[in-house]
């Protein structure tokens, strides 16, 4: 009897799921295994999963990169004593990481490690335990002295450093509370323990928020020698004479659309209609990187360190130094600048018909904000450039904003997700926060994001037909345990995901829906949950959250190291110079540290709003607040507070004297003998009970009745610490956390 027969007789065990693995070398997939047995009902579904967790417990299996299941030989070691391979220790919106896998807790006897060491691990059932550390991270570590326990210590500040720090000698001409730097010496069965090295002068919340962060994530911020005199002997501008090989796009109405803050212009864009349906041309300069950073040099070297720029509240870490993301590089209005371009041919449909690539000097005819076009746009304000440019300039935005609803029906047509997400930027003025603004999402930042995306696709294009490879942005598509879950939370809004994994379409249809609805970005947000993280790698596998079968970054070259090594790519192609193109295997490299630094910049982003949130939340304590329910768990519910962009956990032991279940098809949590619901877009009033802006924590509590708004009720409620969500703002507002 086959193994489908087996389960269709309702004897599904672990000897029938061992039995597909007969004969199959390679790992197996969860959707495999389903088509293999024949699994459809709930009830089977759950069973199987129930029989794969006790063969990983047992170590018959084992999982790989999460959702790949392996047959362990018999004459192999269990997975707990396999070292799987070795690793920098990372933190990651509060979550330890090692090469993409969360981290174990320490068990007994094995080392505690912190971010930035250098360890040995092994893969336990998709996840990492440290068995070694290798390398101890020698950055310092930044923290709050504590004078009053039994042993001195210090807190680290930030989230993204967990465990007090024990001193070994008691801290001399410092006082409790004070901010100082402390060096980790080593573990032990208590943790931590170091020294202190000196006391930190006080500073403003922002910088503290920053460089503690900065630290904590060991994100470089000097260049090295090597950097410093390579700067001093750059050119300090363009002569287009100097450039006769190159085309002369100089009268062209180039011009830059970008945040109103932006320094660092990467990009200029002009369009034109060509006539009746022919579609449009449409012209993507990108600043030309990698004429001045050739590989193996000072510049080059730092700017792998770095991978990426990193953008915080009211500072950047460039990834390049200013003298080059700033200035010679940045397509700056009204003077030459070196570019690559994309010249494309625009169907009527939005469909690429033909492109080419080619060096160019242009000059951008403006430097325009997003506002700025869409306020010609919606109002016919005239535009910030030259009174000659004006008319040309204004025809190229019209002819812009047609290209973006001819990009937006094609990317419509092959299932491309356009998630709605709520984000808030801090305001910082003379080094405080003062603010937080909601992000509004206009046509011109999509005009410019349609104009990218698909610049980025002639890119992968160009490369795949020369028979080269470079990094592909990569986005899997959702792994199927977790589509599972979204299933069933999605019931709770009327909608119905089909079994296996569903096409791009599938969800876009599912968006377009939930859009519709007043509190639709709430499940939105449990969508993009269930996506897997974009990555960089010389394997294509596609980009699910685009609908795209192939997809590379190239139009951000001053602040990716991936764009830049496309760049490369593109011009040793032009130039017939293949040899010069780096190998498959050191792909793979740069493009495990690219995303790895990615996830740091990430990280860094949101610990410092976060922080500067719960900084500004401190003058509630002891208020009242508004929030909507966007969370609901068997734990309690994740309350968004009114105004501020942050979440904060209401624990379920605060809800009242009533025992609550979590029903998660209906994403609501019911009182057994009240009836009371809480359920997922619910308003709800909470009480801000203190804040830790340090490690990003907020105490609520129910607010009792009788509480007055703003005011503090006095009574016994438990204090609960949460941590907040604030999201990271951008510099660019071109893609989703998928792009």
């Amino acid at each position: 009897m086959g193994a489908e027969a087996l389960v269709q007789a309702k004897q599904l065990n672990a000897k029938v799921v061992l039995r597909v693995f007969a004969g199959h070398a390679e790992p197996l997939s969860w959707k495999f295994l389903n088509s293999a047995l024949g699994t459809s009902s709930p009830a089977q579904i759950k069973k199987l999963r129930q029989v794969l967790k006790g063969l990983l417990r047992t170590h018959e299996l084992r999982l790989i990169d999460g959702h790949l299941y392996e047959r362990l030989r018999a004459d192999k070691e269990p997975a707990e004593n396999e070292a799987q391979g070795q690793g920098e220790l990372m933190r990651v919106d509060g979550v330890n990481r090692l090469n993409g896998l969360s981290v174990l807790p320490a068990k007994k006897g094995l080392p505690i490690a912190r971010p930035g060491d250098r360890v040995d691990y092994q893969v336990v059932s998709g996840k990492a335990q440290i068995l070694n550390i290798v390398k101890h991270s020698p950055r310092p570590v930044v923290g709050v002295l504590n004078l009053k326990g039994r042993f001195p210590s210090a807190e680290p500040l930030g989230r993204n450093f967990g465990g007090r720090i024990q001193l070994r000698k008691q801290p001399q001409h410092a006082e409790h509370g004070d901010t100082v730097r402390v060096e980790i010496l080593g573990s032990d069965e208590r943790g931590l323990f170091g020294r202190m090295l000196e006391v930190l002068p006080a500073e403003s919340a922002v910088e503290q928020a920053i460089q503690s962060t900065l630290d904590s994530l060991d994100i470089p911020t000097e260049w090295s020698e090597g950097t410093l005199k390579a700067t001093t002997r750059l050119p300090k501008s363009v002569k287009r004479a100097n450039f006769p090989q190159r085309h002369d796009l100089t009268d062209q109405p180039l011009v830059t659309i970008d945040g109103a803050t932006a320094k660092d212009f990467d990009d200029a864009v002009f369009a034109q209609p060509l006539g009746g349906r022919r579609g449009w041309r449409l012209i993507v300069a990108i600043a030309d990187v990698s004429h001045y950073v050739k590989p193996s040099t000072a510049l080059d070297d730092d700017a792998q360190i770095r991978s990426t720029s990193v953008y915080l509240p009211s500072f950047v870490v460039p990834m390049l130094p200013e003298a080059i993301s700033n200035e010679l590089c940045s397509l700056k209005a009204d003077v030459d600048r070196l570019a690559l371009v994309c010249d494309m041919q625009v169907a009527a449909n939005g469909e690429v018909r033909d492109f080419d690539f080619y060096d160019a000097v242009i000059r951008s005819h403006g430097r325009l904000t997003y506002e700025q076009v869409q306020d010609h746009l919606d109002n016919g304000r005239e535009l910030p450039v030259a009174r000659s440019d004006q008319k040309q300039v204004a025809k190229s935005v019209a002819a812009l904003a047609m290209l973006h609803d001819a990009f937006r029906k094609a990317r419509e047509r092959r299932g491309g997700l356009d998630f709605e997400t709520r984000e808030g930027v801090i305001e910082v003025v003379d080094g405080h926060v003062t603010g937080v603004n909601p992000v509004q999402r206009l046509t011109a930042h999509q005009m410019i994001e349609e104009a990218m995306i698909n610049a980025n696709v002639c890119a992968a294009q160009f490369i795949e037909r020369a028979e080269q490879c470079c990094l592909y942005r990569v986005h899997e598509a959702p792994d199927p345990i977790k589509l599972e879950e979204l299933g069933q939370d999605l019931r709770a809004a009327g909608l119905q995901l089909p079994k296996g994994i569903p096409e791009p379409l599938v969800f876009k249809r599912l968006l377009d829906e939930l859009g519709q609805r007043n509190n639709g970005w709430l499940y939105q947000q449990l969508i993009l949950r269930s996506m897997r993280q974009a990555v960089y790698t010389p394997k294509n596998q596609g980009h699910f959250g685009l609908g795209l079968e192939r997809y590379m970054h190239f139009t951000s070259p001053i602040r990716r190291y991936p764009d830049l090594l496309v760049h490369r790519s593109i011009k040793a192609i032009l130039a017939g110079k293949l040899s010069r193109l780096p190998s498959f295997e050191q792909l793979e490299n740069f493009g495990e540290r690219c995303s790895s630094n990615e996830r740091r910049a990430e990280s860094a982003g949101w610990t410092v709003e976060a922080w500067l949130k719960c900084d500004l939340l401190k003058q509630r304590v002891g208020e009242t607040c508004t929030g909507t329910v966007a969370g609901v768990t068997e734990f309690g519910l994740f309350v968004e507070i009114d105004g501020y962009f942050v979440q904060g956990l209401l624990h379920i032991s605060d809800l009242g004297a009533d025992y609550f279940r979590f029903e998660r098809g209906q994403q609501c949590l019911v009182g057994d003998r009240s009836g009371k619901r809480y359920s997922l877009g619910d308003r709800i009033q909470v009480l801000i009970a203190g804040v830790e802006p340090a490690q990003g924590k907020i105490d609520l509590r129910r607010v009792r009745q009788g509480s007055k708004p703003g005011v503090a009720k006095g009574g016994k409620g438990e204090k609960l610490k949460t941590k907040s969500n604030g999201n990271a703002s951008k510099k660019h507002r071109r893609g989703r956390r998928t792009e």
